[in-house]
């Protein structure tokens, strides 16, 4: 299956992981993150990133780097942020499921908005890293933004579990 990932902590060895910045933009990833292996592992086919607003602190997909996201159903409208890229492209029927993740709303905002399902995973319920460790402090879950709960619950099947090296799955 046809697969986007986010452009932030959803790193894919060579490709760079912007996080929607200028400067991060031609940085490429040294390795996959976790959430990444699991998808490759399951047999998606990871073929871009999606936009997000700078390091994910907006409600809005309108980074300088990557330009303004604009929601597929009326384009005078926001698909939201930080995950706006992802839920435009589900949306717009681009694939049927995209990588997001969610330390404020990042995935529940841009879902709403663009009428998709939207699952913020409980703390350690899906690994982050193995770069960093748990950003904001754990509040932030990798997921995804598809249009059916079923989509939803079969790639949070794909995405959870432990890893050893952490305290936290």
């Amino acid at each position: 299956m046809p697969f986007l990932v986010k452009d932030l902590l959803q790193d894919v060895i060579g490709t760079p992981t912007g996080s929607g910045s200028r400067a991060l933009a031609e940085l490429p990833a040294a390795q996959n993150s976790v959430v990444v292996d699991r998808w490759l592992d399951s047999g998606l086919v990871i073929f871009g990133k999606t936009n997000t607003p700078e390091f994910g602190a907006k409600g809005i997909t309108e980074p300088e780097a990557g330009g303004a996201t604009r929601n597929p159903w009326n384009p005078e409208l926001t698909p939201g942020g930080s995950s706006g890229g992802s839920a435009a492209a589900v949306a717009a029927g681009v694939v049927p499921v995209a990588g997001a993740n969610d330390g404020g709303g990042s995935i529940r905002i841009p879902a709403a908005c663009c009428g998709l399902v939207g699952l913020k995973p409980g703390r350690g319920v899906v690994p982050t890293g193995p770069v960093g460790g748990e950003p904001l402090h754990g509040a932030v879950s990798n997921g995804v933004i598809s249009r059916t709960v079923r989509d939803s619950a079969a790639m949070l099947d794909v995405m959870a579990g432990a890893i050893l090296r952490r305290p936290t799955r």
